[in-house]
């Protein structure tokens, strides 16, 4: 049930509708049960595992818990790092068994073959359940922060299972604390006519996203990428398909975090914020502050502090964050194509840094500020070069395919803009002029959030404004947005991560 289809509006219809018929107490199992419908619907054989997770994770908070009042401190220490450790080595070993184990054997095999022993002939054939990258990594918030002492447990088992299973973000986020989210479930979530149409209204701009520009980027960009001997003779192609990805999976994977947020309010619940304009961002740090932030945090709380961070020597903070972003790769898929795209954002960083301090002595020198609107102009475009020139590896689907891409950016074909050439992509004529004013909206909307909340903005408008932006907004992705049987578009990307 893909949340840009008629069958999950009507089945958020159905569970926001019930949800405030029953008692403020009790609305959390309507969700809960909800939650567990919506996952079963996508493979019931799933559900087994994630209570697994859910069940470990939570006895592990009280184990811990338990640790902490009965024993003694000299012991208490090595109790607990045990418990932490076995809850880690489950879930994570699951989460390794699901999405690793071909990629492991497949690696494994070719160094067999270098020493002519005879390869493992044997694959896992299980169906990797969805949203299962996600939904471990949240659950792990919760036995990290009670070890850390940042929390106390849920006694309630159920309410934590709604807080691992919650079905707006269970597919792909983004990633809850259970500091933030536990509190909520345990909280009465009152009927707020203005919170629950701020939710519609984000809901609706996450469609707008997915739906009119996401989709249709997908469609032009799907023939560039795919054919070797498109990608290899691209030339301009070539560069309008890679900024066209870079922007597909920004407003695809927004898109999705928008109307997983939007949802989640309508319930009253609060869930992090995923992007904040990250194709502004100054520095390729600064971009990964904005860009997937719920993940890029849980890799700063729960692997890159733990590391060291930045509070050790400079070539163990290289190491740190090299590790951080190769981790990172492999999370989001068992492919050396990712493994590459990590190193390749890991390493910006390390030129980022290293180049400051000669910035900074160079820039007096030169009669020119650092602050200047010129230099932050360069240093956004240059980001947003860098960053899209790392999405290739990302989109593709071997290392040897990102470089015959990587190639063809070098392939001159000027006269790919005379006549209709380039409408053979799958993008006619009017098809892209639409993806163009959409991607101008979006732009003028990023613009005007930077000083408070677009929502509030439109709720001081006169009534006849906001119903026309409502009805635009509706009409605009009834008749602009991308549909049909035959039309590989509808899945969010992340999802499959």
């Amino acid at each position: 049930m893909q949340l840009t289809s008629f069958s999950y509006l009507v089945f958020f219809l159905i569970v926001s509708s019930v949800y405030f018929l029953f008692p403020s107490k009790y609305r959390w199992t309507w969700l809960l049960l909800s939650s567990y419908v919506f996952y079963g619907l996508w493979n019931v054989n799933s559900i087994g595992l994630l209570l697994i997770v859910t069940i470990t994770t939570w006895y592990s908070g009280y184990l811990l818990d338990t640790t902490n009042k009965i024993s003694k401190k000299s012991n208490q220490s090595v109790r607990q790092k045990g418990i932490l450790a076995v809850c880690i080595f489950v879930n994570i070993g699951i989460l390794i068994l699901f999405k690793y184990s071909n990629f492991a054997i497949y690696n494994l095999n070719r160094i067999l073959r270098i020493g002519h022993i005879p390869a493992i002939q044997f694959t896992v054939n299980w169906i990797m359940p969805v949203g299962i990258s996600f939904f471990i990594l949240q659950a792990l918030t919760y036995t990290f922060d009670i070890y850390r002492g940042k929390i106390i447990p849920e006694k309630n088992l159920l309410k934590y299972a709604l807080f691992v299973s919650f079905f707006p973000q269970i597919l792909s986020g983004p990633i809850g604390r259970a500091k933030n989210m536990l509190p909520q479930i345990s909280s009465s979530h009152s009927f707020d006519f203005d919170r629950i149409k701020h939710g519609l209204w984000r809901m609706l701009w996450g469609f707008f996203q997915k739906m009119v520009i996401g989709d249709r980027l997908s469609i032009f960009i799907a023939p560039v990428f795919d054919d070797p001997v498109v990608s290899q003779h691209g030339g301009i192609l070539n560069w309008i398909a890679m900024i066209f990805f870079g922007l597909q999976i920004y407003y695809d994977f927004a898109g999705y975090s928008n109307i997983a947020i939007g949802a989640a309010q309508v319930f009253g619940y609060s869930i992090p914020v995923n992007f904040l304009r990250p194709y502004f961002s100054k520095s390729v740090v600064e971009f990964w502050k904005r860009w997937h932030i719920s993940l890029t945090s849980w890799f700063r709380d729960y692997l890159y502090i733990p590391l060291g961070g930045n509070r050790v020597s400079k070539t163990r903070h290289a190491v740190n964050i090299l590790v951080v972003f190769l981790v990172s790769g492999l999370w989001h898929g068992a492919n050396w194509t990712f493994v590459v795209w990590g190193l390749l954002n890991g390493l910006y960083q390390l030129i980022e840094l290293s180049m400051k301090p000669v910035l900074q002595w160079i820039a007096p020198k030169r009669a020119f500020r650092l602050d200047s609107f010129g230099w932050k102009s360069l240093r956004v475009l240059s980001v947003f070069f860098l960053i899209n020139f790392a999405w290739i590896f990302f989109r593709s689907r071997t290392i040897h395919e990102a470089f015959g891409f990587i190639r063809g950016l070098f392939y001159f074909n000027p006269q790919i803009f005379l006549g209709d050439s380039l409408y053979q992509f799958g993008l006619d004529r009017i098809n892209m002029q639409i993806l163009l004013i959409g991607l101008v909206i979006s732009i003028m909307i990023s613009w005007l959030q930077r000083t408070g909340s677009l929502c509030e903005k439109i709720d001081h408008q006169p009534f006849w404004f906001r119903w026309a932006v409502l009805l635009t907004g509706i009409f605009a992705i009834l008749l602009l947005g991308i549909y049909g049987p035959n039309v590989d578009t509808s899945q969010f990307i992340y999802t499959k991560f």
